[in-house]
């Protein structure tokens, strides 16, 4: 019998209808070693070395398939399974959707914010009276370039007895509208403005926080009051204070069913934010590489303290706080203010299982599939100067997590799919809402 159970890879590939099956043995295939589906072709069972090993499929497959006999003395075998039935609403959805957990209209006036770290509260049940979505970024340039671009004015205006007198710069109309490039949300006493990765509020909402002292290369970090994480930023700009959603937990009747105590507090780790936003900025730009670089970066070319990946956010799959959460190893001694994440975006959206997942046999999880690799400060430069890539700029931190993150999901993978040339293969877990 094998010390190490076989490790089985399922990947749902929906644009041809197929599951690929890859199986990592560490004892050679013999003539014992059987794989097979189960009777409602949900399930995918892997006879080897005395032991038997299910993995509960993305997809459906074919009940009547049979699945052609491993070739002996093989380590790594594979499978192409056919799906069953046409692409269901759901599949579709999940390939145009990118969802992010919080939004707008899942809070309610009950929601109470805390320190992740150390449970204090930061926004407290009845402060916020309204959540309210953030529009995307680039909303404002989108509304401006229509303003720009829009149909000829009707004749009894284009004809108007004040002529020239009366022409407005579009620039200026549209900021007049409240649409223009120059235009910014503002915190508002008791209203939550919220997007992909951040909660925008008021200071008078917010509760034992502290600002931690600025200058004009650092930003001015939000810190807890009580046991100093970094929890957001200070936003000048919008006369507030933008707090990270995987640095808090949340409290709120709305998120749970009646069964639910309403006082449980939930939280989500970053990767679930930052893929979401990383993709948002993908379509938006047409590109498929992003850097991900910190904000120490741009002002220091000291060796950052969060390069080191904290212990608090080591897990196993015993203590996971979320579905398919592998256990974290230190992500060496990386240095985040001389180095960047490049992040290529292969497949945004897959759907998999894996038997090295804490949760293989109850569902299969979304992702995106990435190449990625780790560069210097200054190939980010030249990346962004040839215009390459974009950016996207994040905590020291958060950045080290998604480094460790995507190093520990090479786990779910086969030994041969975890390098492309140069590259290091990973999984980016994606959010997935409930229906």
């Amino acid at each position: 019998m094998s010390p190490t159970k076989p490790l089985i890879y399922a990947e749902l590939l929906s644009n041809i209808r197929q599951i690929s099956v890859i199986v990592a043995l560490d004892v050679p295939c013999g003539p014992s070693t059987k794989a097979e589906l189960s009777a409602d072709g949900q399930q995918f069972i892997l006879q080897h070395d005395g032991d038997i090993t299910l993995l509960n499929l993305p997809g459906q497959a074919v009940t009547s398939f049979q699945l052609q006999k491993p070739i002996l003395g093989n380590k790594e075998l594979s499978w192409r399974i056919p799906v069953a039935g046409q692409a269901t609403r759901a599949s579709l959805e999940d390939a145009q959707s990118n969802a992010a957990p919080w939004s707008a209209k899942e809070l309610s006036e009950d929601a109470e914010l805390a320190c992740r770290d150390c449970g204090a509260v930061i926004v407290k049940r009845g402060a916020i009276k309204e959540w309210r979505d953030l529009p995307s970024e680039n909303w404002a340039e989108m509304m401006e370039f229509w303003h720009c671009h829009k149909p000829d004015l009707p004749a009894e205006e284009a004809n108007s007895s004040s002529g020239q007198a009366d022409h407005v710069h579009p620039e200026q109309a549209a900021t007049s509208k409240g649409y223009g490039a120059t235009s910014k949300f503002t915190a508002r006493a008791g209203i939550g403005f919220v997007d992909l990765t951040t909660f925008l509020l008021a200071s008078t909402d917010c509760t034992n926080l502290k600002i931690a002292e600025s200058t004009d290369q650092v930003p001015a970090l939000v810190l807890c009051n009580n046991c100093n994480r970094n929890i957001g930023r200070d936003d000048s700009a919008s006369c507030g204070r933008r707090l990270l959603k995987w640095c808090v937990t949340l409290s709120s009747s709305s998120l749970f069913s009646t069964t639910t105590e309403p006082c449980t507090k939930v939280s989500y780790p970053s990767t679930f934010f930052i893929c979401s936003q990383a993709l948002a900025l993908t379509q938006a730009q047409c590109v498929s590489r992003l850097i991900l670089s910190s904000e120490l970066s741009r002002c220091s070319s000291t060796p950052s303290t969060y390069g080191v990946l904290p212990e608090s956010l080591h897990a196993t799959p015993d203590t996971a706080s979320y579905p398919g959460q592998m256990p974290r190893s230190h992500f060496s001694t990386w240095s985040t203010s001389t180095t960047a994440l490049l992040i290529w975006f292969i497949s945004p959206c897959i759907r998999y299982a894996c038997t090295r997942s804490s949760t293989s046999l109850l569902a299969s999880h979304l992702a995106a599939k990435v190449f990625w690799k780790v560069i210097t400060s200054s190939e980010a430069k030249a990346l962004l100067d040839g215009e390459s890539a974009e950016e996207i700029v994040l905590p020291d931190g958060a950045v080290v997590e998604i480094g460790g993150n995507l190093r520990d999901s090479a786990l779910c993978l086969p030994p041969s799919a975890r390098k492309f040339r140069e590259w290091d293969v990973g999984l980016m877990e994606r959010y997935q809402p409930d229906r």
